[in-house]
């Protein structure tokens, strides 16, 4: 399981990133690990449907510029055929047919999937543009004018209704504290608290 756990990371996390404690787990995990299936793992020559399905989402409190700066990181194909499913058009992200307004779409799909309160207030996200990231697509939230962060509510629906075994891993970073929270269809809402 730890493997597969490293593996999942190296696809989602920038290397440049300590990415043991989100593979280990510290003591502030809240809810078992999703069991997830075997990974498939070919590059973007022979891709094919992989056989599990998750988004990891790093929600960083930049202190100095007062925000949470949120990456979403979902498979692309899942994130096109969400968007598909919804009657938008067929992307092509991350390819050289790419639509001109697939921002808009991308956008539009996030933020109608995801909600945060911080220290007990709804909070607007602002979408900022998306990366490639191999299989996956890097989508970029922020939560502007936030000075202080006690507690955080997500509420995570990203591909819940088209998958039945979805897992939205959350990753928190506030102040060099870090906690991290599992959701999926049964549990889209978690709360976490800094400080304490």
């Amino acid at each position: 399981m730890k493997t597969f756990r490293i593996l999942l990371c190296l696809l989602f996390v920038p290397a440049v990133e300590p990415v043991l404690d989100l593979v280990l787990g510290p003591a502030s995990v809240l809810g078992p690990a999703p069991v997830l299936g075997p990974v498939s793992v070919l590059g973007p020559a022979t891709a094919q449907a992989h056989v599990f399905y998750v988004s990891i989402v790093r929600v960083k409190w930049n202190a100095e510029e007062a925000r949470l700066d949120v990456t979403v990181r979902i498979f692309t194909d899942d994130l096109e055929e969400a968007i598909l499913a919804e009657g938008g058009p067929r992307l092509r992200l991350w390819t050289d047919q790419a639509r001109e307004d697939r921002d808009r779409h991308v956008a539009d799909y996030l933020l109608s999937r995801m909600a945060f309160r911080v220290n007990g207030q709804e909070r607007e996200l602002a979408y900022t543009g998306m990366e490639d990231a191999l299989d996956a697509t890097a989508c970029l939230v922020q939560i502007t004018n936030v000075d202080r962060v006690e507690t955080i509510e997500v509420e995570n629906r990203i591909l819940i209704d088209m998958f039945d075994t979805q897992a939205n891993v959350m990753r928190f970073e506030v102040g060099g504290e870090k906690k991290y929270v599992n959701l999926g269809k049964g549990t889209v809402k978690g709360l976490v608290r800094f400080g304490s």
